[in-house]
């Protein structure tokens, strides 16, 4: 104990080094704020980089999200389609009915008190076809006659 003792007792020698402004000395402090610079810098491009990453990914996260609303946006619209399909097969349906000969007679015969026509009320009447070529022949005579008479006024 007593060797522990002692050794206790001396203090510890600190040597300090004598500040010369010799050129050996200004190589060690370019050096080391070499290296904080470059420690400075690494850190520098990591941020940027990280940052650069950042962005990255709320832009991405962005566009899932425009993604996301349009297919909810196309859901909602196929939805609707359906809804319309099916809307407009019952108006088909509805308008098959009424336009039915069937439901049309019923509705002259029960709802406005007709009926069919006897024999001595029913009148014939006989066209002639051939006078409408005719005429037809004629307007078209009298429209190439105006074609000719306009291109005649123009020379």
């Amino acid at each position: 104990m007593l060797a522990k003792a002692e050794l206790n007792y001396y203090p510890e020698e600190v040597l300090e080094k004598p500040y010369i402004d010799s050129p050996k000395n200004n190589k060690k402090r370019k050096k080391v704020k070499q290296r904080s610079n470059s420690k400075i810098l690494v850190k520098i491009v990591c941020l940027f980089g990280v940052g650069i990453i950042m962005v990255t990914n709320l832009f991405i996260l962005l566009r899932y999200a425009n993604i996301t609303k349009m297919r909810m946006d196309v859901t909602s619209l196929e939805r609707r389609k359906v809804e319309l399909e099916k809307n407009k097969a019952n108006l088909v349906a509805d308008l098959e009915g009424i336009k039915s000969s069937l439901k049309i007679n019923e509705d002259a015969i029960y709802k406005l008190g007709m009926s069919y026509p006897e024999e001595g009320q029913i009148v014939y009447v006989s066209i002639d076809d051939t006078t409408d070529v005719a005429e037809n022949d004629f307007s078209i005579s009298k429209q190439l006659g105006k074609v000719v008479s306009l291109f005649s006024s123009l020379f």
